[in-house]
């Protein structure tokens, strides 16, 4: 409740909120279905695990762990632990079933959740990954790019028609054959991508909380209240519960899995925040524990500090490149500004972006649409020269900078910038209408 990044993505249009309040719910249930052992809390646990996986996908690894533990750690008869497993199963299946069907009459193929398992594991695992998100074209990452440029760059790859768990089986594979070809730098990432999940720094992925802080009075207690103060005392709870490990070994199974399973992928903070949930209530034990041992006086106290303030520098490090991801928020605000009709508010805030990061050339891009907008092309031009420079791989941007040179009279250099455009892969069918229409 006091949180501040669990505040923030509750606020934003974003499903980590639901995923939050699922999270909680799966474990309120396997809560219950430890102490009391009913069928209806074996239902409602793989019911809430079974909505929690539409919303975060790689919950899926978790299934598998709920019968085991059903099996393994519950105290009842063989008959009873079945009925349990079995009322589980059912409901799962009550939700993921549906979906699938769905998915299957829609794509024709079975599949409870979307098929971008490959593509976001090579996002994650290339060999230019730097452990966040980059999208697979610059300058789309977006939604609206994210899935086509996928299956069109796999289909290329390949020369054919491809569905749509094929072209994750294509991301899938070119990633470990990526990997099989430096396996030194890929080991190197994944302790990078390690101390990244571990990291204060909340990744944002379209919005921030740091830039939202600006606005927002209860994120102002992010400054001191973060993932960096949250996981020591987690990793304290850990280790004060571990007298309770054989009643509390299915949660140290949902925590690791999950870890892994943002490892494995990209770092985003939102990715990020069901540790963050598993990790409350470890805090919340480890500060228990820790007033009850301060009080005591006795020399443990001296170990519990040190393990903190280890635990507190690792967290702590900088291993982000902040300025860049907070500019990138800038230029998203900036854009929304702009296509809200607030062009001098969207134009400032992209001016903003690229002050606070000048490498940026998604920022140029954008502040000469604005530009555009505006009506000013001769500033729109030297923005998209700009972004040329900076990115020359940037899709869409001869286009613009041949419009804009054509709009400020500059009619033979809008030609070879058109020109460009259609040399592009794929090319783009404005430039040759634009060149038809100059000549």
């Amino acid at each position: 409740a006091v949180y501040p990044p669990a505040i923030y993505y509750d606020g934003i249009i974003q499903k980590a909120g639901l995923a939050t309040f699922l999270l909680c719910l799966v474990i309120a249930a396997w809560a219950y279905l430890q102490s009391e052992k009913r069928w209806w809390h074996a239902i409602l646990t793989g019911v809430s695990l079974g909505l929690l996986v539409l919303t975060r996908e790689n919950a899926l690894l978790w299934t598998p762990l709920i019968p085991i533990w059903i099996l393994l750690g519950i105290q009842a008869t063989n008959r009873r632990r079945w009925t349990l497993v079995g009322c589980y199963v059912g409901g799962i299946a009550l939700i993921l079933l549906p979906v699938a069907a769905r998915n299957a009459s829609l794509g024709g193929e079975w599949s409870p959740t979307t098929f971008q398992a490959g593509p976001n594991f090579y996002i994650g695992n290339n060999l230019q990954a730097s452990g966040i998100y980059i999208p697979l074209v610059p300058g789309h990452g977006t939604p609206m790019y994210e899935r086509a440029d996928a299956e069109r760059l796999a289909e290329q790859a390949v020369g054919h028609e491809l569905s749509s768990r094929e072209v994750s089986q294509f991301w899938m594979s070119r990633a470990w054959d990526e990997i099989r070809q430096s396996p030194g730098r890929w080991l190197q990432l994944m302790v990078a991508k390690t101390f990244m999940v571990f990291n204060r720094y909340e990744v944002p992925d379209v919005e921030s909380l740091y830039i939202f802080r600006e606005y927002s009075v209860p994120l102002q207690l992010s400054r001191i209240w973060h993932f960096g103060t949250l996981c020591p005392l987690g990793i304290w709870g850990l280790i004060a519960t571990w007298g309770d490990r054989r009643k509390l070994w299915l949660y140290y199974l949902l925590l690791g899995s999950m870890i892994a399973a943002v490892v494995l992928f990209f770092i985003l903070g939102r990715y990020r925040n069901p540790v963050a949930i598993l990790l409350i209530p470890f805090a919340a034990a480890g500060v228990i524990d820790l007033v009850a041992r301060i009080r005591e006086g006795t020399w443990r106290s001296l170990r519990i500090a040190a393990v903190l303030v280890l635990a507190g520098l690792v967290c702590n490090l900088p291993v982000h490149e902040e300025q860049s991801l907070h500019a990138s928020c800038y230029m998203n605000m900036g854009i929304a500004a702009c296509q809200a009709g607030d062009l001098p508010a969207g134009i400032q805030m992209l001016q903003r972006a690229i002050e606070a990061f000048p490498e940026m050339a998604e920022g140029y891009v954008n502040l000469g649409r604005a530009y555009m907008l505006n009506r000013q092309p001769d500033r729109a031009v030297p923005c998209f020269q700009n972004a040329l420079i900076l990115d020359p791989r940037l899709l869409g941007v001869h286009y613009q900078l041949g419009e804009a040179l054509e709009y400020s009279g500059q009619q033979q250099l809008a030609i070879e910038q058109y020109q460009r455009a259609l040399a592009e892969n794929p090319p783009d069918v404005r430039a040759a209408e634009a060149l038809g229409r100059l000549r």
